[in-house]
């Protein structure tokens, strides 16, 4: 084995080597080619510029000021086509030079501002100069009324196939992590624990930036206390994937998209924050000149947390009861550091490239102690033992991907894209746990590492192809190769030598390969006037090769058909309706599979099940929506049928003790109904809310006592507040419901947060202020799961009162010229395994 071991880890550095120095090379190699570009083969030749010039002042009418940082809009005079732009600088001053012969006209805007357009201003060989002078713009006091929505996303958008959540216009995340940005998304809850699900159901996909992360790849849970929100621009929740998505991700797929431009000029923001719970420190910069663009975050983050818990359990033996109390305290505190880059260039005007790297890195540590004690059927529960552990988790993960993108005209949405992407996430987990007598001498001792890795290899193709104006087509391919192997082994303490000494018999090594090859078709077309039909096809087969050591070998492979369909219907009048219906796959993931056991707690151990099957899901929803004057309202009714369920089953063994690992039981049936909406008008405030009502119902044809079923609900709340046009506060709320597990379930729990924010610096930099549960010291959880052979009930109480302050500033000029709309990033979207509630992970999309 450690033969093996040395040749994965010699493998593994030079496959890092090597993606390392592609990526370099390919960097070295677009700058040069941007340096050289006018004379480079094969790439068009830098245009031929003017000499011409105009320049201007654009001031307010009324006060005399200059006006920072407002739109200027360079036009052809004769068909109005946008030929440039910029911002205003510091003291309102615009210039635009190397101008050709033309006729030009000046476009002004300003939010709060009338449009001003001025011109045409005529460049010949006469006239090479127009210096324009003071331009003044007037207020528009229609605009001023409403300022706070004019020329701004709503927070809530509903789109076609998705809710959008637009996170950096709400200010009480600020200094937190994208945990509280995806507590505050509507449809979706994230509890007090990290363990995020969506409509109630944890089996999700989490991207970033559309494509899967090795930050995601073991746990959701932990990831995202990896990314600070300050980051996050938004977060895009879809229910009902068509076939262009991998098929995985039951419940539906969450994208989290990070803070990037593709302007031309530099600009870029310093964050600090620091809180009771959490802190952070980072920058993020974009340069873009010419064809050649560069974008980067990076930062350095802390979070911490402290919970007390007491349990009251039994498991039946035989004839006898065991009755076992216990307390417990844990205090967890990580940090580490996010980076992230990428380089994107415009070969042409149709062709582009991007690459991107990110590399997160983590460490996690957790101090816990339990007393436990145990009494016999009607005995006295009495002191047995006291175990103190600590684990210490470290995570390195790195995503390296590369991109090329063909469009086929300003005017067209023909498109043709390949991609390819190498993730790895090496994780190392080590845990001591030392167990004392009620005289408090040391009588048992062990220690626990654990290391893991996960590699994973993607390569795609996707085109579009436009038959019409009315019809769209879509076709593509995937395939991806994973690698997830894990190794265990642990020493136990010898009391008379006081050496530790390997326990062979608890050692184990997983290698687990998963190759998925996959493919699909859709159609987008009109029905009848105002409804559009869209019906998809995709295939997917998986291959999977286990060896477990000591244990057994396994090959399985499986085909799979996913159909998925839409109908739409958009009024003239302001309100749509959707019905769509999918069907979804789940594949277990790392965490799910695992077989290492945790002994931390001897007589409640937990370990993953290798043998698991994937889930499937058949799911069906109608939705309808109205809009107007950005005041918006949607519902949607659905219902699902998930079969061979994966969820968390407990049972007692022989030495009477509990067993937590799991199992495919049960069939799910899940039907309910939401409800969003919001208010954009009401002077300077802005309200949004959404409630989640369903019923749950778990069954197994196998065993009689795995069945549970109930209402489960959530609501939450959002509203914003303009003091003035640089103060703005902030409220959000969020009560949820028990959660349904096959044996139990979770207890209610809430959130509500206040925040403010203040813009100084002419809106160049601002403070915010936040605060959760500012009346909760303890945010209390009580949990239920029994059986016909245990009883478990278990008393919690996390740290909720979180206080946070931060400072923001913005650097640089940024020029907003013409853009092609065509290069929207696709890239991917692995979404095919299911995640761990408690160790949650996600991929995405073909």
């Amino acid at each position: 084995m450690n033969e093996l071991i040395h040749l994965r880890v010699v493998n593994q550095k030079f496959i890092m080597k090597l993606f390392t120095k592609i990526f370099f090379f390919f960097i070295i190699l677009l700058i040069s080619i941007n340096a050289v570009n006018s004379q480079a083969a094969g790439f068009p030749a830098k245009p031929i510029v003017g000499t011409g010039k105009i320049d201007g002042l654009v001031v307010d009418s009324l006060s005399g000021e200059v006006i920072s940082f407002a739109s200027v809009v360079l036009r052809e005079a004769l068909e109005h086509k946008e030929m440039d732009g910029v911002l205003t600088d510091d003291v309102g001053g615009f210039k635009f030079k190397e101008l050709k012969n033309a006729k030009y006209e000046i476009v002004i805007s300003f939010l709060g501002y009338k449009t001003k357009i001025v011109g045409p201003y005529k460049i010949n060989k006469d006239i090479q100069e127009h210096k324009l002078g003071t331009i003044l713009l007037s207020q528009d006091t229609k605009l001023l009324e409403a300022v706070t929505v004019t020329g701004q996303k709503e927070i809530i958008e509903n789109k076609i196939d998705r809710m959008v959540y637009n996170a950096d216009r709400d200010v009480t995340s600020r200094g937190g992590t994208a945990e509280d940005v995806l507590r505050r998304t509507p449809m979706l809850t994230v509890d007090l624990e990290g363990n995020v699900s969506l409509r109630g159901s944890s089996n999700i996909t989490v991207l970033i930036n559309g494509k899967p992360s090795s930050l995601m790849a073991n746990s959701v849970k932990d990831a995202i206390k990896m990314i600070p929100a300050d980051v996050i621009q938004k977060v895009e929740v879809i229910t009902q994937p068509g076939a262009k998505y991998d098929a995985e991700g039951t419940a539906g797929i969450i994208n989290i998209v990070t803070k990037t431009k593709k302007i031309k000029g530099k600009s870029g923001a310093y964050n600090v924050s620091a809180g009771t719970r959490s802190s952070y420190v980072g920058t993020n910069f974009s340069i873009r000149q010419g064809n050649i663009g560069y974008t980067a975050n990076i930062g350095g983050y802390m979070w911490r947390g402290y919970s007390r818990t007491t349990i009251d359990r039994f498991n039946k033996l035989n004839s006898e009861t065991i009755n076992l109390d216990q307390s417990a305290t844990a205090h967890n505190i990580g940090g580490g550091l996010y980076a992230q880059a990428s380089v994107d260039y415009d070969i042409t005007d149709k062709h582009n490239l991007n690459f991107g790297l990110r590399t997160p890195v983590n460490i996690f540590s957790n101090t816990n102690r339990t007393t436990t004690a145990v009494g016999i059927n009607e005995a006295p529960v009495l002191f047995d033992f006291r175990r103190e552990g600590d684990i210490l988790n470290r995570t390195l993960g790195t995503d390296i991907n590369a991109e090329y993108k063909r469009t086929y005209g300003k005017d067209s949405d023909r498109e043709y894209s390949a991609s390819a992407q190498y993730s790895i996430n090496n994780g190392r987990t080590k845990y001591d746990v030392n167990q004392f007598d009620s005289l408090g001498t040391l009588n048992y001792a062990e220690k626990g590492p654990n290391s893991s890795y996960n590699k994973e290899l993607t390569i795609a193709t996707d085109y579009l192809h436009p038959v019409n104006k009315l019809i769209t087509v879509e076709v593509g391919a995937k395939g991806i190769f994973r690698n997830v192997t894990s190794d265990i082994y642990y020493d136990t303490l010898s009391i008379n030598s006081g050496l530790y000494l390997r326990d062979n018999r608890r050692n184990n090594y997983l290698n687990y390969d998963q190759n998925v090859f996959a493919g699909y078709g859709q159609i987008t077309f009109p029905i009848y006037k105002k409804i559009t039909g869209r019906v998809g096809l995709r295939f997917e087969e998986t291959f999977i090769n286990a060896n477990i050591q000591n244990e057994t070998s396994f090959k399985n492979d499986y085909p799979t058909w996913v159909p998925s369909a839409l109908i739409s219907y958009i009024s003239p009048k302001n309100w749509n309706v959707k019905g769509s219906y999918s069907r979804r796959i789940q594949r277990p993931s790392m965490n799910y599979l695992n077989p290492y056991i945790n002994f931390n707690d001897p007589t409640n151990i937990s370990y993953g099940n290798p043998n698991l099957s994937p889930e499937l899901t058949e799911s069906f929803e109608v939705q309808g929506g109205y809009s107007k004057n950005m005041n918006n309202i949607n519902l949607a009714l659905y219902h699902k049928i998930t079969s061979d369920l994966i969820d968390n089953y407990r049972f007692v063994d022989s030495n009477g003790i509990t067993n937590s690992t799991y199992n495919n039981l049960s069939t799910s049936y899940s039907s309910g109904a939401s409800i969003n909406g919001g208010i954009f008008k009401l002077g300077k405030i802005i309200v949004n809310s959404s409630i989640n009502l369903f019923y749950q119902k778990i069954n197994s044809e196998r065993f009689k006592d795995v069945k549970n079923d109930g209402f489960n609900f959530t609501i939450n709340g959002f509203g914003l507040y303009y003091l003035s046009k640089t103060w703005s506060v902030t409220l959000f709320t969020l009560y949820n419901s028990p959660k349904l597990t096959t044996q139990g379930k979770q207890g209610t729990w809430y959130v509500y947060s206040l925040g403010a924010r203040k813009e100084i610096w002419k809106q160049k930099g601002a403070f915010s202020f936040g605060i959760d549960n500012p009346f909760e010291t303890w945010m209390p959880i009580n949990s239920e799961f029994s059986s016909s052979e245990f009883g478990f009930n278990s008393r919690s109480k996390f740290e909720a009162r979180g206080i946070r302050a931060g400072f923001e500033y913005r650097f640089g000029q940024m020029d907003f010229g013409q853009q092609n709309s065509k290069k929207k990033k696709k890239g991917f979207q692995n979404d095919d395994l299911k995640q761990d509630e408690n160790n949650s992970g996600g991929g995405g999309r073909n």
